[in-house]
């Protein structure tokens, strides 16, 4: 599919996901606790295990029984509740996992995994209350342990308790001066409070300390774009498009070796996420592969490998993983989506449309789907249904910008270039590294209008955007269009 200047566009799978680079498998030595343990009416019962079984691969739930097992049988040991509660948080069960920490932490109050790994996983339950209590004991078991302390100043910000998460930020950037993590925290803050310089100090620290901090650089962008600083929000775009799902390597021991516990199908599928985000292709398809070693039906899998096969230039496999995929979950619309992208991009334009009617059939507000659904619809010209699709994406995701634009170049070959500017004009904010393109259709539909001075101001600009970030084709096209704009001028000056 071409992403020319000027042409209609075809827009990619967003998808962020960060898992740490660094896994370390660790053997825990827990320590037996002297505090006397809670009586038992008071532990919360174990969860009923059964009903998930097949939520797991035969691996895993293997592991999961073993522990199961070992808990029936000592039923007031803090460690063998603990030891299943952490299996089943390694495979983001938090639901499972948060009763038996919590039983762990009432056997064992002074054992310190336990009550970190209790708010670890009520965070993302959202009972970030009770995440506030036990990582407040956990900080004062253990005074100087980072992980805790950042744990706790993050949900105080999620609270909305500016003041104490400031204060707890600060503290730790004293105690820890070198902790990007810590830097880029405190600048959540000041940026929630609307203290735009302080949120810039620590940001922009923050990304010093860890060059790669696509998180910080994302957010540092969005401060420079509110204190009206574009050259600079450009900046810290383009470096946070580099390095989106990078951040500082988590040094957090416990945390890696509740990782190390994953090491099933889903392990392996995290694994080959991580590795593939950090471009090392090999090692991911490597990775996945291992995972269908233990689960050959693992339809996210062979999704997985269906999509990695495209970067890796194997279009057999690519449709092979693909057929396996949909075959063992035929709702998968994400699937369908990326091998309609596959089959566009090789010129398969009836087979690519027939995967994103697909998708859409799955998920009719998939408004990518809409959007490259209705560039292929355009190139067939088929105006009437590609401008649907293209309203349907913006009904679904009103900011999306690619759909805006492809209406727009689509009725400006209608002859419409009142309604297509109104299209463009909404591509314009946030700005992103299509808004020259975008200024410079903007330009073209100006003249459409005969409203040549709007169109020299928006090629002006988009001249200004396009130098700036090494656009050399579309700088040429702008500048032959202020040529243009000028032979007008004179023309009407006589």
């Amino acid at each position: 599919m071409s992403r020319k200047t000027g042409r209609l566009r075809m827009s990619g799978e967003r998808r962020m996901r960060s898992v740490s680079a660094v896994l370390l498998v660790l053997s825990l030595s827990f320590t037996v606790s002297f505090a006397m343990p809670a009586p038992a009416e008071e532990l919360p019962p174990v969860p009923n295990l059964a009903p998930w079984k097949d939520e797991f691969d035969a691996t895993a739930w293997q592991r999961i029984e073993a522990a199961a097992n070992r808990l029936r049988s000592e039923p007031k040991s803090a460690e063998a509740s603990g030891r299943l509660g952490m299996i089943l948080h390694a495979h983001e069960r938090y639901k499972l996992a948060e009763p038996l920490y919590l039983r762990s932490h009432l056997l064992a109050p002074d054992h310190f995994p336990w009550v970190y790994y209790l708010g670890v996983v009520r965070v993302p339950l959202g009972t970030l209350e009770g995440a506030a209590s036990v990582f407040r004991k956990a900080v004062a078991l253990k005074p100087d342990g980072l992980p805790a302390r950042l744990a706790l100043a993050d949900v105080l910000r999620q609270l909305g308790r500016a003041d104490e998460s400031r204060e707890a930020y600060q503290r730790i950037i004293r105690d820890h001066p070198g902790s990007a993590t810590g830097h880029y925290g405190l600048g959540r803050v000041h940026a929630d409070t609307g203290d735009l310089p302080g949120a810039v100090e620590h940001f922009r620290k923050a990304c010093e300390l860890f060059p790669e901090f696509g998180a910080s650089h994302y957010a540092l962008g969005l401060a420079y774009r509110n204190l009206g600083d574009g050259a600079r929000m450009r900046e810290h775009l383009v470096q946070f498009r580099r390095s989106s799902t990078k951040e500082p390597p988590r040094q957090d021991p416990l945390l890696d070796a509740i990782q190390s516990l994953a090491s099933g199908a889903t392990w392996y599928l995290e694994e080959g996420i991580a590795l593939r985000d950090r471009g090392d292709f090999r090692a991911a398809e490597t990775a996945f592969l291992k995972a269908l070693e233990i689960d050959p039906d693992h339809s996210v899998v062979h999704g997985n490998l269906s999509s990695l096969y495209v970067v890796l230039r194997d279009p057999v496999k690519v449709e092979e993983h693909y057929r396996k995929a949909v075959a063992i979950d035929p709702g998968m619309y994400k699937t369908h989506y990326n091998f309609g992208m596959f089959l566009g991009m090789t010129g398969r334009m009836n087979e690519a449309e027939e995967a994103l009617r697909k998708a859409l059939e799955i998920n009719p507000y998939h408004s990518l789907s809409h959007n490259n659904l209705g560039y292929l619809l355009a190139q067939k010209g088929q105006a009437e249904d590609a401008a649907r699709h293209f309203r349907l994406a913006i009904r679904y995701e009103p900011n999306f910008h690619l759909p805006h634009f492809n209406l727009a170049r689509l009725l400006m070959t209608q002859g419409k270039p009142a309604e297509a500017v109104g299209h463009l004009e909404r591509t314009l904010e946030p700005e992103d590294e299509g808004t020259p393109v975008y200024l410079h259709t903007l330009a073209l539909a100006r003249i459409q209008l005969k409203q040549f001075q709007e169109a020299r101001e928006a090629a002006l600009k988009a001249k200004q955007m396009a130098a700036a970030s090494n656009q050399h084709s579309l700088l040429r096209q702008i500048e032959e269009l202020l040529s243009r704009l000028e032979g007008m001028n004179a023309l009407g000056a006589e």
